[in-house]
């Protein structure tokens, strides 16, 4: 079928503002830059697919991850997507240790691919679409600038709100608490990032616990390599504790399976790519983990691919895309009824591929 061969590609930046710095314990995010890749086939069809820049947390850089996708995309010129899992498994191999630049590959050769047979991603993976909510993310800064935003995103209609810890203890105890009354008691998750002892992160859900405050889901408590200490937080904590920085590959993932390290895992995609994601996810759920969503910073077009991914595969209980709300700028065409300013998704105004692509400029 040589009407579906990849004739064309093309790397390109994404950048936008944010609207505040998105701010971690282990980094900050002051503008999103991202890289794009845009593959056409013979039949005129486009594909998209963005790889997320997160150096502080993958290492991996903007320069490098647009030569790496540039250098491969092009060999994948000649290619058919009539055997698309021919290209899928081809840049697991030689895209191993640049994920996001893999995660991008994958997406744009996937969103091709169901836009020549004229159907929305997420009917690829499965399951029918629903309307699902994020949460909103509280980024660490100071207890006032947390209670405002709270207070601001809950008239938007966000119900769950995800706390960025790990600065300070003192300081990081009176946000949380901030938040809680800000949002009326709203479900709350907790994420440091790394930030915390096993002792610590006990000490601190404890603390919180003694004003009546008890997350939903406690993130990555401790080091990405200390998987005693997060089975240790998981066993004494009322919360579901999730591993996010110490789940990066698939044998990360099974190791913390069957140490029964976690309550459960978050899977991005593009720290992954989609086979691994699909894997770790099936391995999960087979062990009864509980799954989240989520993502680095990302526009629209990373987000609905993992929602596409998310939606039609099924088994996940926590959302955590909550990116595209923090951007200033408006970089990508897509279905306006998609998102809504309560955090609300809607996949099934979605009709053919990923639905979403990169403004022209």
């Amino acid at each position: 079928m040589r009407e579906l061969e990849i004739e064309k590609v093309k790397v390109g930046a994404l950048r936008s503002p944010l609207i505040m710095p998105f701010t971690i314990s282990s980094g900050s995010h002051k503008i999103l830059e991202n890289v794009y890749l845009e593959i056409t086939l013979k039949n005129g069809i486009k594909g998209f697919g963005e790889a997320p820049i997160a150096s502080h947390i993958t290492g991996e850089s903007f320069s490098k991850t647009a030569e790496n996708l540039k250098k491969f995309a092009v060999k994948t010129k000649g290619y058919s997507l009539s055997n698309y899992l021919r290209v899928i498994i081809k840049a697991e191999e030689e895209l191993e240790n640049n994920r996001a630049a893999l995660f991008a590959l994958q997406t744009a050769v996937c969103d091709a691919f169901c836009k020549s047979l004229k159907i929305p991603m997420w009917k690829f993976y499965g399951n029918k679409p629903k309307k699902v909510q994020t949460d909103i993310t509280v980024v660490i800064g100071d207890e006032k600038t947390a209670f405002d935003f709270t207070q601001k995103m809950r008239k938007k209609g966000f119900k769950v709100f995800k706390i960025k810890v790990g600065s300070d203890f003192d300081s990081d105890i009176k946000r949380v608490l901030a938040v809680s009354k800000a949002s009326q008691r709203s479900e709350i998750y907790l994420d440091a990032n790394c930030a915390y002892s096993a002792k610590e992160a006990l000490s601190f859900l404890s603390e919180l616990g003694k004003k009546g405050v008890c997350p939903t889901v406690v993130e990555q408590p401790v080091k990405k390599e200390d998987l005693d200490g997060l089975k240790e937080v998981s066993r004494k904590s009322k919360s579901v504790v999730l591993a996010d920085e110490s789940a990066y590959s698939l044998n990360d993932a099974v190791r913390i399976i069957d140490k029964k390290a976690a309550s459960g895992i978050n899977i991005k995609l593009t720290k992954l790519g989609l086979l691994r994601a699909a894997e770790i996810r099936r391995l999960a759920l087979s062990r009864g983990l509980k799954l989240m969503i989520g993502q680095m910073m990302e526009s629209q077009l990373a987000t609905f691919a993992a929602l596409h991914f998310s939606l039609g595969s099924g088994g996940f209980d926590f959302l955590d895309l909550d990116t595209p709300y923090f951007l200033a700028g408006g970089i990508m065409s897509y279905p306006k009824n998609i998102m809504s300013s309560d955090g609300f998704y809607d996949m099934s105004s979605v009709k053919e591929g990923v639905g979403a692509q990169p403004k022209k400029r």
